[in-house]
């Protein structure tokens, strides 16, 4: 499936010249006016990577502000930030607030459809990371229902709300590494990266 490029801007020429030189490289694209407009389009569906204009109609910063509307929906949505009117800072403070690049006007078209190509490769390999962590873990399943898997369930349901340090022993093939995932996925943590550390394998000497 083509991803779908969101282009906000207030200028129809740049609208007009992203549209064409997008969707010239076998994009889909959505296009935004303005603030409203762009807050509009971002609030009904998410696209795969969004291009803003830094100052909009509404201030000189209303594309920080989209910006930050994208992040709290989706933090690993690409976004490219553009702008007529660039300086060190509004640079600096696009990239903080987690904009994937900035350029400024006027553009060079295949600098811009570069960034634009390694945004929606980007995103592509967070979504197929998060689809192949998501499959990993539901591989690994606590079956039965005995009174004993039961009581395990209801003290993983507890341990992973805990912030403390989880120490779970037993024989190889016991299942620690099953608990141990289940704990993580249960999580507030679920999103970070869970590791396996086999510890037979580590150089004394190097612990």
């Amino acid at each position: 499936m083509s991803a779908e490029i969101l282009i906000i801007d207030d200028n129809a020429d740049i609208r007009l010249i992203l549209d064409e030189l997008i969707k010239d490289a076998g994009y889909k694209t959505r296009l935004a006016a303005n603030y409203n407009q762009a807050l509009t389009e971002i609030d009904k569906k998410l696209p795969d990577v969004a291009i803003i204009d830094v100052k909009l109609d509404k201030g000189d910063n209303d594309g920080i502000l989209l910006l930050n509307h994208i992040k709290k929906k989706n933090p690993d949505l690409p976004v490219i930030m553009i702008s007529g009117h660039a300086n060190i800072e509004m640079a600096v403070n696009s990239l903080k607030s987690g904009a994937f690049e900035f350029i400024q006007k006027p553009f060079d078209k295949e600098r811009l459809l570069n960034f634009v190509n390694r945004a929606v490769e980007n995103y592509n390999l967070k979504n197929e990371n998060k689809t192949l962590n998501t499959k990993l873990f539901h591989t690994f399943e606590l079956v039965g229902k005995s009174s004993n898997i039961l009581s395990i369930k209801d003290q993983i349901n507890k341990l992973s709300k805990s912030e403390s340090r989880i120490f779970i022993s037993g024989p190889t093939g016991s299942g620690k590494e099953l608990i141990s995932r289940k704990i993580h996925k249960n999580s507030k943590r679920k999103d970070g990266p869970f590791i396996v550390i086999n510890g037979a394998l580590l150089d004394a000497k190097k612990v």
